[in-house]
């Protein structure tokens, strides 16, 4: 910072006592222009704020040269501010490294002084210098000549490169400024595009939780970010889960307190707070400078926080990583909303597909848990066959639900002890299509309605209802057609004991490329000794969705 000196006067021919120098830079480049050097004055105060050194540069009159600098600095112009023939006083504009207005002075020579001069024209250029009469010869004598024009060209296109540099930093400084904006803008929008593209409902709260600290804290200028999920459904068991990228200074029961001291002041927004060293404390935790406390709200229910904890460059979180913090925050919100109500649909619709399971159960008792286990095998078999999660739990509900029709069938057809007549046979053969126009309006539910539709029929198309063949039978059908018939055989009915399993293999061996689809069938094989354990298993109390079976 420059240091004025207030109040400065010297007498005629002295140098002033001032402090140490400044704006050497500045003075340094005017030497450069005109060769000779430069006093430096406060363009506000009109107190000296630089010297120069082993420099013969004359003074002049302090408090006169002090007042005309202060107008000389608010203008944009060289000036001549003094004039004692052959003396020329020119003052320059300046502007300081840290923008302060300042002026630069310095005397110059236009003309020799002959012997023959009338004294009193030395005596005005002695008075302008601040020398006696012997001193002010001797300094006009070793200076250069220069003409009024030129001095005030030079100053002209002095003052016009400086302005040009400033003007040049600062447009350097906004690109600098810019690139980091950019930067820091690109960082957001990745971190964002990232979590957003992972906004499925087989992303758990954790999951997606512990996806947005790892590159939260690429971006965030914290020392630690934190997750606190207070019941997360999905992945934690309904138990409060805390996450933390970085190093956090705190416990869990201490980040507890912590929350439960701001939580109050938070009103559902962003509480952005920091610390002074000498502030009576905001919050307890004394190592915890400053902080964002952000809700993960779900339906105007606070379903936990986010946290970023002590700036790691020591400053202060601002707006910006608020803002970032908060958006983060609505996504995560709003996918726990999501999962709530997906999986609230998803117990409604396993309520439903087990009272349809009861129904038909109770429709006939004959072939009670008939469904359970054609489901698991058709799990089984689908295993084998590559079949990914989201694949098998449709499996799952359409073995369970592939009888529904036989509800349309009627009682005395479906529980006849006996063989069935040609008649009889035909109207069992509409429970396929039943079973589809039952379900047809459940969206839940529309991806079981091929295998619902179709589980009958065969590989070479005779079976029903539609005849299909081959590969024109959608292929989970053909999954549970075979999972469907080893249940069907080797089961106990009410008019015939179930086939000896070895009796099963034989058939199915024989059908394979004919009633059933031959890959299907060696997957059958290949998984033989799990499907008869299946079997003699009683019927499992699972949920619909695979993955979470033990």
């Amino acid at each position: 910072m420059p240091l004025a000196v207030a109040n400065l006067t010297v007498p005629a021919g002295s140098c002033p006592v001032i402090p140490p120098p400044v704006g050497d830079r500045t003075v340094e480049e005017l030497r450069g222009w005109f060769d000779t050097d430069f006093w430096l004055w406060d363009g506000q105060t009109g107190d000296v704020c630089h010297t120069p050194r082993d420099s013969d540069q004359p003074l002049g009159d302090p408090a006169l040269c002090g007042q005309l600098a202060r107008a000389v600095a608010a203008g944009s112009e060289p000036e001549f501010v003094a004039d004692a023939d052959p003396v020329l006083l020119l003052a320059l504009p300046q502007v300081g490294e840290d923008g302060q207005r300042l002026a630069a002075t310095a005397a110059f020579v236009t003309a020799r002084l002959e012997a023959s001069d009338d004294p009193g024209r030395l005596a005005a250029a002695a008075e302008l210098l601040g020398l006696d009469l012997s001193a002010a010869r001797q300094w006009v004598d070793r200076q250069p000549l220069w003409t009024a024009t030129a001095l005030r060209r030079v100053g002209a296109a002095v003052i016009a490169r400086q302005r040009a540099e400033r003007r040049a930093a600062a447009l350097e400084s906004e690109r600098d400024e810019l690139a980091h904006h950019l930067a820091t803008s690109y960082e957001e929008i990745s971190l964002l595009h990232e979590v957003c593209r992972k906004l499925n409902l087989s992303t758990n709260e954790i999951e997606l939780g512990r996806l947005a600290l790892d590159r939260l804290l690429d971006v965030l200028p914290a020392e630690a970010v934190l997750v606190r999920l207070e019941s997360p459904a999905a992945g934690g068991a309904g138990q409060p889960c805390q996450m933390c990228a970085g190093h956090c200074p705190l416990d869990y029961d201490e980040l507890t307190a912590l929350i439960d001291e701001l939580q109050p002041a938070t009103a559902g927004q962003v509480l952005l707070a920091s610390r002074r060293p000498d502030a009576t404390p905001l919050w307890s935790a004394p190592w915890v400078r400053d902080l964002i406390l952000v809700p993960i709200s779900t339906r105007d229910v606070c379903s936990g926080w986010m946290l970023a904890l002590n700036h790691r460059s020591g400053g202060e979180f601002g707006s910006v990583e608020a803002g970032l913090l908060g958006t983060v925050a609505s996504v995560l919100g709003i996918h726990s909303g999501n999962l709530t109500l997906y999986r609230e649909q998803s117990e409604l619709v396993a309520s439903v597909v087990k009272a349809l399971t009861s129904a038909i159960d109770a429709k006939d008792p004959y072939t009670c848990g008939h469904s359970d286990r054609v489901a698991r095998i058709s799990v089984c078999l689908a295993k084998e066959l590559g079949c990914d999660p989201q694949t098998l739990n449709t499996v799952y509900m359409a073995g369970l639900l592939h009888d529904i029709g036989k509800i349309g069938i009627d009682d005395q057809v479906l529980r006849k002890p006996g063989r069935l007549t040609a008649a009889e046979f035909e109207h069992i053969k509409l429970h396929p299509d039943l079973g589809y126009n039952i379900l047809v309006k459940l969206k839940q539910l529309a991806g079981v309605l091929p295998m619902v539709r179709h589980h009958h029929e065969q590989w070479d198309g005779s079976g029903y209802p539609h005849g299909l063949a081959g590969e024109a039978i959608p292929w989970l059908a053909r999954i549970v057609a075979v999972a469907d018939a080893f249940d069907a055989m080797s089961s106990d009915r009410a008019y015939r004991q179930g086939m000896p399993l070895e009796r099963v293999d034989e058939v199915f061996r024989a059908g394979a490329g004919k009633q059933w689809d031959p890959q299907v069938i060696d997957a059958y094989f290949r998984q033989r000794e799990q499907v008869r354990d299946i079997c003699g298993r009683e019927r499992a109390n699972l949920g619909l969705d695979v993955q979470q079976w033990s």
